[in-house]
């Protein structure tokens, strides 16, 4: 989220098609349209009155983060007009916005809104089970056959109390990309532990070559990316589930060392030479793009960008190196986004029949895998991608794949597990300890106070 760079879906609505978050003319619950404004959070948006005209479309507003046009545009063609096309009596459309999820929360909290709606991540939606704003979608997960198919992890990750409110809409990863090309004129062996991420960092650093890309400082939302794999790759994987289940303490020695260990990294100029929250997202790509660094940080999300923007070398990505001794390299891993549906739509059966509609055309998904898109949370037919699919796309979604099926080495991505309020705090605070004005000690202390608020609140999700 992403994520972010999340989920996944966002609009560039061609010649002026936007609504904003607003209810659909037909699917709104109580039949009204609720256009998006200048306001920042969507607070003053219109409401006009709209009168249903029998025989039309049941339309259907899909709500989503921002994409750019190739990313619309692959979403339309793949999934959006390939649906309405087979349902003719249901249009959905996509839209969308930079700041959905603030959009949504408001829109939905005034009972209206969109009636599917994308969201960051699994815990996001615990605060809208407890006022009624999602629909529960067990039985018609189960009816479907989806809890069959869907990857078990994934699919629990999205229960509440035991039911299901949302359905995964992708999965992804975090890996270390790394130029190729660069390792192999110097020599350097792609690391899987801190030692060897040290001999390559610092020279690289020895040579005018920043080690690892990476910028903040237009989404600082994206500090959890290093945050989560610290955590995972130093105390390891069953650690950072007891912590999650309440069984031990963000404060105890091992996640103290595991976040002054990434505090020493970013110190020593590994992380975007001390620059990172300086820089924007794409600036630190552009980084790596050109060969000023040699590694960069970002997720699976990032493939088919990535394949667009770099034909000068050759590139690859590996799971994050181990941070510890006996810690194996870590690759978190965790539902890219969430699809869920609004309490209020006057159509919840089309609603929930698009969402089947994503997991139940198989040569639709791969080819939008193929180009680009994330992969759903279910076995797909390798035989069904592209034949000109892009051999270092082949090759990550075969590691998700592998590291999917065997959960030992994988790590945890904070947008799928970490309770909401605490994932705030880590992720926003993190870069006051890289600049010297909070403690580890102070960090994680005010960590744990937090989750232990979350945690007696039961707003978190239990990880197996």
């Amino acid at each position: 989220m992403k994520k972010v760079i999340s989920f996944i879906l966002i609009l560039a609505l061609a010649a002026g098609m936007m609504i904003g978050c607003g209810k659909s003319e037909e699917g709104a619950a109580d039949n009204t349209v609720v256009k998006e404004t200048d306001s920042e959070e969507g607070t003053d948006a219109a409401e006009e009155a709209v009168q249903e005209t029998p025989g039309e479309k049941k339309k259907l507003i899909w709500f989503t983060e921002q994409m750019d046009d190739s990313q619309y545009a692959k979403w339309m063609e793949y999934v959006v007009t390939p649906f309405n096309e087979s349902h003719p009596d249901i249009e959905v459309e996509i839209s969308a916005t930079a700041d959905y999820e603030q959009v949504l929360k408001v829109q939905l909290a005034a009972n209206g809104g969109p009636d599917i709606c994308n969201m960051g991540g699994p815990t996001i939606t615990s605060e809208y089970v407890e006022g009624d704003k999602i629909l529960d979608l067990t039985e018609y997960v189960e009816n479907a056959g989806l809890d069959k198919k869907i990857f078990k992890w994934a699919l629990d990750s999205c229960k509440v109390n035991g039911k299901i409110y949302s359905v995964p809409n992708s999965y992804e990863a975090l890996m270390l990309w790394y130029n190729v090309d660069m390792f192999e004129e110097n020599g350097w062996k792609v690391p899987e532990t801190y030692e060897e991420l040290k001999t390559v960092c610092e020279d690289a650093q020895d040579k005018g070559i920043i080690p690892i890309a990476f910028g903040t400082s237009d989404f600082k939302a994206i500090n959890e990316q290093f945050v989560g794999v610290a955590l995972c790759a130093y105390a390891g994987r069953e650690n950072v589930k007891k912590a999650l289940n309440g069984e031990m303490k963000w404060t105890d020695p091992v996640f103290q060392e595991a976040i002054t260990t990434l505090n020493d990294m970013w110190q020593a100029g590994w992380i975007n030479d001390k620059k990172s929250h300086a820089i924007s997202q794409d600036d630190g790509y552009s980084l790596f793009y050109n060969q000023s660094a040699a590694m960069a940080m970002t997720g699976t999300w990032s493939l088919g960008t990535f394949a667009e923007q770099i034909q000068d070398f050759k590139y690859g990505a590996v799971a994050f190196p181990s941070l510890k001794d006996g810690v194996p390299p870590t690759l978190c891993m965790g539902a890219g986004g969430v699809i869920a549906i609004n309490a209020n739509t006057k159509y919840p059966d089309e609603c929930f029949e698009f969402i089947n509609f994503l997991f139940n055309n198989d040569e639709l998904q791969a080819q939008a895998v193929s180009n680009g898109l994330q992969p759903l949370p279910y076995d797909m037919d390798e035989s069904l991608y592209s034949s000109d699919m892009n051999e270092v796309d082949k090759e990550v979604l075969s590691t998700l794949e592998n590291s999917q099926s065997n959960l030992e080495s994988a790590g945890f991505v904070m947008w799928t597990y970490w309770p909401a309020e605490t994932r705030q705090y880590m992720m926003d605070n993190i870069e006051n300890v890289y600049l010297g004005n909070l403690t580890v000690e102070d960090y994680l202390e005010k960590t744990q106070s937090i989750f232990e608020k979350e945690f007696e609140s039961g707003k978190l999700i239990p990880v197996s």
